[in-house]
């Protein structure tokens, strides 16, 4: 069922502020004969010599809002009636869908007590600030589910439970004195520093928070039960109240039981005490464009007179579940509404949930830390700083969340002693009324009045018998700083740009500060290039440069080739030719080979080449021997020939035999083509090598050569002897009995045999080599006793000529073994022959 008292509920919260943007109006930044600017950044200094700020009016901000709902969410127009959210004809749906997952509810003020300031006469570019101000923070949070029950009348289940989830229910305030002492530096004409020392002096502080909070409502009763905290800091002793606490001996505590025996020091003395720090710097990397950065309110309050109370609650209570809209609408008198009724129920209500508040004993003495903030703003002048642009990013840590706003400047500063700005904030919550506008202005040398806003409503409705009061519709709150101030030393009247020379004969009345200027008050050029000295990073242009040069009187230079524009021939240089271009601009080509250095990768073209070379300047190689075209006689050479070839690129052939090395296994010993140009073995060679694999014999398991074996042997070392070219290997081979680390080392045994007994009948020993493969290379069938007995032999490999990998690289052109390195590779893997001819049946 929907409550009626919601209304007056929903209505009264919405008049109150979030804090996720309190604090510190934005505007403000964009003003800058505002005294009161410092407070947004520390380094930012008056225009003025000295200032004087006294309350109430010194310097007053107020905030005021919520993050979920405006006025126009509760009350607004259907059916041509006025009616509200919760009106029979509306849906509360609507309302509820506007509300976010928690309502933050708050207002925050800061009052001037007496702030003032002054330039440091025995150096111009300090300023000293002096403040006490006082700070007020409250606030509310309401969980969405809260706004569930009231508006849905906490029955959406007849028949049975309905649970809502309150934990997010919570309330804090703190109020505080700010003692400050700041200073501003500018340390040249880019970077001005500043930093205030804050002494915090606590006069009242209280928070609840909830661990948890729960509300079971039926058609039988409603039951709210949880545990959370209440932080309470006061500046009188409240040692009245007792340990624990409950409601009913708090309702029986009299006002006058806390202020007997007090004296006026009781509520003066601090109930805590902290520090916090201020700093921010502000810089020029150009004269008309600023870039600002400030962190304020970093620190703490530590509440030594407060407590820490963990409570509890459980109650059970009816008093308000039955309560329509019928029961306060059709009670006579034209069913004119009844609040006393209402009033009552809701008292009675609240008193019995009230009653069931209980506590443990109090932790006495807690800290907090203040909300800190981040400004962070670029800015730029135009017009000779009459009209200004800007951007301002706040970012505030509350609560451990960070709260993110962005704030859009303009700025209109006709005169020193008048300044107007305009905002747009883009606010991170939505719905709030983006626009801003601010105002300062001196109208007499000895008086600043400066009036900003942030959100200011655009849209109203108005109540009153009269319909005289205006009331914000589609807003959720506004940000207002107020500052009436006492300035001196501005000297309006005589130079407004103090720069020398008096307005009345001043042609350009708005010179920035620390120009030099000529007998008519304007900033001098002493190049003559258009562009004012202070401005001027290139003060001794050329007369040729005239009309050619950019915003700080420097050359053109278009295409960005170091070459300014009034002197460049070649005006569009790609990027990529960036120093490599003459004195004209043009890019260089040093060997003249027609391809510019900057792409040419082959920068010594000789003069033969010249039409020869490709996009990046290297000299064409088609076919890809490593012999350019331009000398290459031969230029189809396969990519088998490559390595292979003279200088002239036509293929060698070392021993003249007709084959080219490329295709001849013996490229020193000549040979038929049909052999690939190595020596060709005769025949009854072939067929005593071929006897010698089965023919050698062997004591069985052993490497002793039987005797029977000794004459082949003999036959095959006249040969080996009689023939001084042959490079003989001896191969070792078993079959696939027994194990295979033995038979290698079997087959190795007796390669080294038949080697040995070579060499002693008289062949070389420098040109044998033995070596066994065990079973590695089967000839035959291991599964037959017959294939098994092939396996078992000895092989003799003959090699004409022993090449190595160095014998290679001879035949080879340091270049072309850069360019054919995979070859390379290759070959060194057979490194230890070439020409090798297998000698098989």
């Amino acid at each position: 069922m929907r409550k009626i008292y919601s209304i007056a509920l929903i209505f009264g919260l919405s008049i109150v502020v979030s804090t996720a943007f309190a604090q510190q109006v934005a505007t403000l930044y964009f003003l800058e004969n505002a005294p009161m600017r410092h407070i947004v950044n520390p380094a930012f200094q008056p225009v003025s010599d000295g200032y004087v700020a006294i309350t109430p009016l010194g310097y007053t901000s107020l905030w005021v809002g919520n993050n979920s709902v405006t006025m126009s969410d509760i009350i607004f127009k259907k059916h041509g009636m006025t009616v509200t959210a919760v009106h029979p004809d509306a849906n509360p749906r609507d309302l509820l869908r506007a509300i976010r997952g928690t309502t933050s509810f708050d207002t925050d003020m800061t009052l001037n007590i007496l702030s003032f300031g002054w330039r440091n006469k025995k150096d111009q570019n300090g300023y000293i600030h002096i403040g006490i101000q006082e700070r007020i923070e409250a606030g509310v949070g309401m969980p969405k589910e809260y706004f569930d029950f009231l508006l849905g009348g906490g029955m959406h289940n007849l028949l049975g439970n309905n649970h809502y989830d309150l934990r997010t229910t919570g309330f804090r305030m703190s109020s505080y004195t700010e003692i400050s002492g700041g200073y501003s530096y500018q340390l040249n004409d880019e970077w001005t520093i500043g930093g205030k020392l804050k002494f915090l002096l606590g006069i009242a502080y209280a928070d609840m928070k909830n661990n948890k909070l729960v509300l079971d409502a039926s058609v039988d009763g409603w039951h709210l039960y949880g545990n959370g905290s209440i932080t309470i800091a006061a500046p009188i002793n409240y040692g009245v109240l007792p340990d624990p606490i409950s409601y009913n001996v708090i309702k029986n505590i009299k006002v006058q039981d806390l202020i007997d025996g007090k004296s006026i020091t009781d509520f003066l003395t601090p109930s805590g005490y902290g520090a916090a720090i201020d700093f921010g710097f502000a810089y020029k990397p150009h004269p008309q464009v600023q870039i600002t950065a400030a962190i304020n309110d970093l620190g703490f309050i530590v509440w030594n007179t407060g407590s820490d109370y963990r409570t509890r609650i459980d109650s059970t209570f009816t008093g308000v579940n039955g309560l329509n809209y019928s029961d306060y609408s059709n009670v006579g008198n034209g069913h004119k509404f009844d609040s006393n009724k209402l009033k009552d129920d809701v008292v009675n209500s609240l008193e019995n949930f009230a009653q069931s508040i209980t506590s443990d004993p109090a932790r006495v003495g807690f800290t907090r830390m203040l909300s800190a903030k981040l400004n962070v703003g670029v800015d730029a002048n135009f017009c000779d700083n009459i009209i200004g642009l800007g951007i301002l990013s706040k970012t505030r840590l509350f609560n451990n969340r960070l709260y993110e706003e962005v704030t859009l400047g303009f700025a209109v500063r006709p005169v020193n002693w008048f300044n107007m700005a305009l905002s747009y904030s883009l606010v991170q919550n939505g719905k709030y009324s983006n626009i801003g506008a601010g105002l300062s202005f001196m109208p007499y040398d000895g008086i600043n009045m400066t009036l900003a806003m942030d959100y200011i409503p655009t849209s109203y409705v108005y109540a009153g018998n009269q319909k005289n009061i205006p009331i914000p519709y589609r807003a959720k709150g506004v940000n207002v700083a107020l500052g009436f101030t006492v300035v001196w030393g501005t000297n309006h009247d005589k130079d407004i740009d103090k720069d020398g020379v008096w307005n009345q004969f001043d042609v350009c009345p708005l010179t920035p500060p620390n120009v030099k200027v000529d007998e008519l008050g304007c900033p001098l050029d002493s190049d003559g290039d258009g562009i004012p000295d202070y401005l001027d990073n290139c003060p001794d242009t050329p007369q040729e440069a005239y009309g050619l040069t950019d915003s700080v009187g420097c050359p053109l230079d278009t295409d960005s080739d170091g070459v300014p524009d009034y002197k460049d021939l070649c005006p569009n240089t790609p990027i990529e030719a960036y120093g490599f271009v003459d004195e004209f601009g043009c890019e260089l080509d040093t060997d003249g080979d027609g391809v510019p250095d900057w792409r040419d990768l082959c920068p010594n073209t000789p003069k033969e080449a010249y039409g020869f070379v490709d996009e990046n300047g290297c000299e064409i190689d088609t076919d890809g021997d490593g012999v350019p075209d331009w000398k290459d006689r031969c230029p189809d050479t396969p990519e088998a020939a490559w390595g292979y070839i003279d200088e002239f690129g036509c293929p060698k052939d070392t021993d003249g035999d007709g084959v080219p090395d490329y295709l001849d296994d013996c490229p020193t010993q000549p040979g038929p083509a049909y052999n690939k140009g190595c020596p060709e073995i005769k025949k009854e060679v072939r067929n005593l090598l071929n006897k010698a694999m089965q023919g050698i014999k062997f004591e069985t398991g052993k490497a002793t050569i039987k005797k029977v074996s000794f004459p082949l042997l003999n036959k095959i070392a006249a040969i080996f002897i009689e023939n001084t070219n042959y490079i003989i290997e001896v191969q070792g081979h078993t079959d696939n009995v027994g194990k295979a680390d033995y038979n290698m080392r079997l087959s190795d045994a007796r390669a080294n045999s038949v080697m040995n007994y070579l060499i002693n009948q008289g062949v070389p020993a420098d040109r044998m080599s033995a070596h066994g493969y065990g079973l590695t290379r089967p000839m035959a069938d291991n599964s037959t006793k017959e294939g098994r007995a092939l396996n078992r032999r000895v092989e003799f490999n003959i090699t004409f000529e022993e090449v190595h990998y160095e014998t290679i690289l001879n035949h080879i052109d340091s270049t072309l073994y850069q360019q054919h390195l995979d070859s390379i590779r290759a070959i060194e893997m057979v490194k230890d022959s070439v020409q090798t001819q297998q000698v098989t049946e």
